[in-house]
């Protein structure tokens, strides 16, 4: 979930002004997009910790369990490198 919800940022935010090689476009686009994407990020590393908090308490062996709340923060960070590649792609003259 994490991994679309990164690629739509990217797609709706982004991608259209980075295909303009206009750095006035960009410039604001990458503003807009990295302030949105970093309160997702924010939002997925709240939501992993307070899942980890809960279950840590009833769980005493094994760490199997916290494999979910490890994928998604691990998660988020995939989709960005595509994004970080199509700025420096725009960045070219």
């Amino acid at each position: 979930m994490t991994l679309a919800v990164q690629y739509g940022l990217y797609h709706y935010l982004l991608r259209r002004q980075l295909q303009t090689h206009d750095v006035t476009l960009i410039r604001p686009a990458i503003g807009r997009w990295l302030k949105v994407v970093l309160l997702w990020q924010v939002l997925v590393v709240a939501v992993a910790a307070s899942y980890v908090g809960v279950l840590a308490s009833e769980h005493t062996r094994g760490f199997a369990w916290a494999v979910p709340a490890i994928a998604a923060v691990f998660g988020t960070a995939l989709p960005l490198q595509v994004a970080v590649f199509a700025i420096l792609r725009a960045s070219r003259p």
